[in-house]
């Protein structure tokens, strides 16, 4: 793309809605809730880069967070927008409360209004988001023909059967290497790339809640986005910044050696050579990956790793098999065993570190989700009462913070005249901390439970007042 002299740039751009509403748009800086010309009364962050011309046509990521927290994650895209010349526009719609479905219906009014206000290059539209927002991300591309790439974090939707493989976008996901959602990043990787789309796998380490990875690795997705545009002539191939991302990708890998990551090193040095192979630069890696394969560490570190993989998946394996077979024959008595082993994951989760930690934090998830899928199909099927308190059981030992399963159990327990479970799962359920008074109230069908002294006292106890039975003065 053209370079424009900086002090020619740093001027204001004034849009005007067709409801009239101006808004100015300086250069250089984030504008924050930009109102949505809609019924959701949604908003978005925007941000031009300072070398912005309204003369020409430029590229754009949309930007979808999982919590709508549209600055912020404009924010970290800003290096991105300056270095590589793109308009980052960033939804503020929290995404986690609604369905996939439910969520495409409303930021269609996000796009189009983005596209109208700015000279979008049609041929590169881009996509990115976190969690809920990556799954999105990753289905836009099956609404709008023209989406040129895709940057799933820690999530991604794809439905095979409709994927149009005319519209070859750019797939880079990052996975956190912790959470069993790499799984699923990487099979959609896979399957992409069977399908001859470009594709690119990124990892990094996150903490127990899910967040954005750090600039650098977000830098380095998006030159994915940028590289792909230049090789199908949407972009100038633009040497300059090539050598730039190229020598920046280098030093994230140097990071990672001098962090004594040696495998990790080497597998994006190895990335980096394939990326950039088809340009006009020395790409040649070879001292920096042979120093690396010479190193003792780096071996072990590569048997360690190989070994976990082969371990997860017989796990896996096993946790499929058993599930599927305890939740067609409702086996309570197995009840324990799933019990112990979450205990033992979490135990060697503290216990270890490195791939072994990493594995047993992974398979946490794995049996969170498995169970959470058992769950969802049962729990509004014609299923026996039996059933749907099994997989409710299941999901309390998986996830003791979900508050549907209990009040599931307490539901179904209670219609069945099982006073003992469904009070047993209600003193769990306040146990968790959970204070929603009304939903204790509200669940159908065990009215008689309700108002019995021992729901109330029960209640009581954990909240300080119940709606029945009053303590005595």
């Amino acid at each position: 793309m053209k370079r424009i002299p900086f002090l020619i740039l740093l001027f204001t751009f004034i849009f005007q809605f067709s409801n009239a509403q101006e808004i100015e748009l300086p250069l250089g800086k984030i504008v924050d809730s930009i109102p949505t010309a809609d019924t959701t009364a949604s908003s978005f962050a925007l941000y031009l880069p300072k070398n912005f011309n309204e003369k020409e046509k430029w590229p754009v990521i949309f930007v979808f967070d999982h919590e709508g927290r549209g600055r912020a994650t404009t924010q970290l895209f800003r290096t991105v927008a300056e270095e590589q010349s793109y308009i980052i526009a960033s939804s503020n719609l929290n995404l986690k409360d609604d369905s996939l479905k439910n969520n495409l219906n409303k930021i269609g009014p996000f796009i189009n209004q983005v596209d109208g206000m700015l000279p979008i290059d049609r041929e590169q539209v881009y996509v990115a988001g976190l969690s809920a927002g990556g799954q999105l991300a990753t289905a836009l591309p099956f609404l709008y023909n023209n989406i040129s790439g895709v940057l799933a974090v820690e999530n991604a939707w794809i439905n095979t059967e409709y994927l149009n493989t005319n519209n070859k976008f750019i797939f880079s996901a990052v996975a956190c290497d912790s959470n069993n959602s790499m799984f699923v990043l990487e099979e959609i990787e896979n399957y992409l790339d069977s399908k001859k789309f470009p594709t690119e796998l990124n990892f990094y380490t996150c903490e127990e809640v899910v967040e954005w990875p750090d600039a650098d690795i977000v830098r380095n997705a998006v030159a994915g986005f940028t590289l792909n545009a230049m090789n199908e002539g949407k972009r100038t191939k633009d040497i300059e910044l090539v050598k730039e991302l190229f020598d920046a990708e280098v030093e994230y890998a140097e990071v990672l050696r001098r962090t004594r990551n040696y495998y990790q090193a080497f597998e994006k040095l190895k990335q980096i050579e394939d990326k950039y192979d088809d340009f006009e630069i020395d790409v040649d890696l070879r001292y920096q990956i042979r120093n690396i394969r010479r190193n003792k560490a780096f071996k072990q570190q590569r048997r360690d790793y190989r070994n976990v993989a082969a371990s997860e998946e017989a796990k896996q394996e096993e946790y499929l098999y058993y599930m599927e077979t305890d939740v067609v024959t409702s086996n309570f008595e197995n009840v324990g065993w799933w019990a112990s082993q979450v205990e033992e994951l979490k135990e060697n989760e503290e216990k270890f570190s490195g791939p072994k930690q990493k594995m047993a934090s992974r398979l946490q998830g794995f049996l969170d989700n498995l169970s959470k899928n058992y769950y969802d199909s049962y729990v509004d099927s014609q299923a026996t009462p039996r059933s749907k308190v099994f997989v409710s059981v299941l999901r309390t030992i998986f996830d003791r913070e979900d508050p549907a399963a209990y009040l599931n159990i307490i539901k179904i327990a209670g219609h069945d005249g099982d006073h003992e479970t469904a009070l047993l799962y209600l003193e769990d359920l306040l146990k968790t901390g959970f204070d929603d008074m009304e939903a204790l109230y509200d669940i159908e069908g065990i009215l008689d439970l309700k108002v019995s002294e021992a729901y109330n006292e029960k209640i009581r106890e954990y909240l300080g007042e119940a709606k029945y039975y009053k303590a005595e003065g």
